[in-house]
C-alpha cells in the first residue's frame, strides 16, 4: 500500500477539526507536508465517494460531508482504491510457459484473501473521530497549549 491512504486519512482528520469551515488543499498539504496536487487528487476521489464536499474558486475548499464518527477508515480506503495496491497480485505477469507461473497468481490471491479481509474488518471498526481522539491524546500538553495560543 502506498502513502495515499495515510495522506487521505490525515486530510479527513484535519477536516474534522475544522468542523463546517472549508479547508483548502494548500492548507491540508502544508499540514501533511505533501504537494497540493496530491491532496486535490485525493479530495476528488473522496468527493466521488460522498465523504467530502468541495467548493471551487475563491473561498473554496473541502469539508467532511457527515460527522467524523460516521466515516470509517474502510470508506476512506475504498474511496482512494487503496485495495488496488495492498498486495498487487494482479500486477505480476508470470511467463505463461513457466510451470509455477501458471498457478502463482491464483494461489497468492487465495492465500492473501484472509489478511485482506482482516484488514477491511479492522478498518471498518475505526472512524475518523477515533483517529482524531487518539492523535489528540498523543500531543504533549505543552505543544497543544502553544498551538492553541496561536489561533
Amino acid at each position: 500500500m502506498n502513502s495515499r491512504f495515510a495522506v487521505a486519512t490525515f486530510a479527513m482528520t484535519f477536516m474534522s477539526l475544522a468542523l463546517e469551515r472549508l479547508v483548502t488543499s494548500e492548507e491540508l498539504a502544508a499540514s501533511i507536508n505533501t504537494h497540493p496536487a496530491l491532496v486535490r487528487r485525493l479530495l476528488s476521489m473522496l468527493r466521488e465517494a460522498g465523504l467530502v464536499e468541495t467548493q471551487l474558486g475563491p473561498g473554496g475548499g473541502a469539508r467532511l460531508s457527515r460527522p467524523p464518527e460516521r466515516i470509517s477508515l474502510l470508506e476512506v480506503y475504498d474511496a482512494i482504491r487503496a485495495d488496488d495496491d495492498l498486495f498487487a497480485v494482479g500486477r505480476i505477469s508470470p511467463n505463461p510457459e513457466c510451470p509455477l507461473g501458471t498457478g502463482i497468481q491464483a494461489t497468492l490471491s487465495c492465500v492473501l484473501a484472509k489478511p485482506q479481509e482482516a484488514l477491511r474488518t479492522a478498518l471498518s471498526r475505526v472512524s475518523i473521530r477515533t483517529l482524531l481522539d487518539e492523535a489528540a491524546a498523543r500531543v504533549p500538553k505543552s505543544v497543544a497549549a502553544a498551538h492553541a495560543g496561536r489561533d
